[in-house]
């Protein structure tokens, strides 16, 4: 199947779902974003390119089971349901790979000596989850639920303090560079939004050539 029938295949599935903070159309955005992510990352850690598909197809389907099951269990039942999904539509042995990857995604242990196919998927699926993104979530978020300008930039700002924490969970230097630019730019609209809020003049966004990643 060619990616865009499996893009199409996917937001079929999670169409009508809703995750745990009501977000209708949020997994399934974040999974194409997180196959996107996995590939780019390949390309920057100097990966071989003939890992594209696999990285490509268990990026997109693993959050498949995200908003119908137990965070918990999401990984294996989204990797049974993948199956039944694509089962005589794309490469048996691709098909497995893509399977067992997505079983264990949210499993993360660097050091583990697991594959590069799964750190790759993991590390774009964590990224995927800060930056530009985490901004228009959690805005989304308050709007619904009537959260004040000041209490949605106290929410962003405490991912600033576990950086070291989110660091170690990654798998690879390129994807260290990539977290602390996204969350450089979370800091970076925060400090303008709370100039704003108070009616300051001049309050600005910094330029990506302030950030040093």
């Amino acid at each position: 199947m060619r990616p865009a029938e499996l893009e199409a295949l996917l937001r079929a599935e999670l169409s009508g779902q809703k995750d745990s903070a009501g977000r209708g159309i949020w997994t399934a955005d974040h999974c194409v974003r997180t196959a996107h992510l996995a590939v780019a990352l390949r390309k920057e850690t100097g990966a071989l390119p003939q890992m594209d598909s696999l990285l490509y197809l268990a990026g997109l389907f693993h959050d498949v089971a995200h908003d119908s099951a137990p965070h918990a269990i999401h990984g294996p039942v989204g990797a049974a349901r993948t199956h039944q999904l694509l089962s005589g539509r794309v490469d048996t042995a691709l098909l497995q790979e893509a399977e067992e990857i997505i079983a264990v995604h949210d499993d993360r242990r660097p050091g583990d000596g697991r594959s590069a196919a799964l750190h790759l998927v993991q590390d774009a699926d964590m990224l995927d989850h800060f930056g530009t993104v985490r901004v228009w979530s959690i805005f989304g978020y308050s709007a619904k639920h009537e959260r004040c300008l000041a209490a949605s930039l106290d929410r962003m700002e405490l991912a600033q303090a576990k950086l070291p924490q989110y660091l170690t969970l990654l798998h690879s230097e390129a994807a260290r560079r990539e977290m602390c630019r996204r969350l450089q730019t979370e800091a970076s609209f925060a400090a303008c939004a709370r100039a704003q809020s108070r009616g300051e003049l001049g309050a600005q966004l910094l330029s990506s050539d302030s950030f040093d990643g």
